[in-house]
């Protein structure tokens, strides 16, 4: 999925995303990571390498970030093009990739019923950017569910999503209140910034802690 939407239409996002993959009109896939995923993989206080889930991960920019920093990431969406692209992104950075440690895998499925993982393969880390705000309202428990079940005890989930708009153009987006209620009971709010999209409208991170 994306952190933009423009003109979204809910009722086939997997299309309308697949589309906008195919004519080359994405603005959510800027080819850099955030400076917030960034600080929490270097540096002094910087998580240990471990697992990680992409959550609509598009062209796979975050994932290969994480795997060249030793991370073992699984990256999902369910755009193909998006997934045929991190592909081969990874296929490139296959060596790099190596050296450092880590390791990448993609796959196209929706995010809301992904099976469980084995307990031993629950992630240390889980990274939205943007998917959340554009699914459905009614298929957000779900979403919520899957979350809990990928993330280990004391995973952080880190999670940028638009607030929704007034005009009711860009994505659905959600608001602060919907995400503490979603995760209320399986993930603690550490920290909250509200900010400024650079597609437009209101955004916001949240660092989230698997209780």
């Amino acid at each position: 999925m994306s952190a933009n939407d423009s003109g979204a239409n809910p009722v086939d996002p997997q299309q309308r995303f697949t589309q906008m993959y195919l004519e080359g009109h994405a603005p959510w896939d800027s080819g850099v990571s955030p400076p917030e995923l960034l600080a929490s993989i270097q540096g002094p206080e910087a998580l240990p390498p471990g697992r990680a889930l992409d959550i609509g991960c598009g062209t796979g920019t975050n994932s290969l970030t994480l795997a060249l920093a030793g991370w073992r990431v699984l990256g999902v969406d369910f755009a193909e093009p998006a997934i045929v692209q991190a592909l081969l992104k990874a296929a490139e950075a296959g060596p790099a990739i190596a050296r450092a440690g880590g390791s990448v895998a993609f796959a196209q499925a929706d995010v809301t019923r992904l099976t469980p993982p084995a307990p031993e393969e629950r992630v240390n880390l889980l990274l939205d950017i943007g998917c959340l705000n554009g699914i459905p309202s009614e298929l957000r428990p779900a979403y919520a569910q899957t979350m809990a079940s990928y993330a280990a005890p004391g995973a952080l989930f880190l999670l940028y999503a638009h607030l929704p708009r007034s005009d009711g153009s860009g994505p659905l987006g959600c608001t602060p209140d919907e995400i503490d209620t979603l995760f209320a009971g399986t993930f603690r709010l550490e920290r909250r910034e509200m900010g400024t999209s650079p597609q437009g409208g209101d955004s916001m991170w949240n660092w989230l802690r698997r209780v």
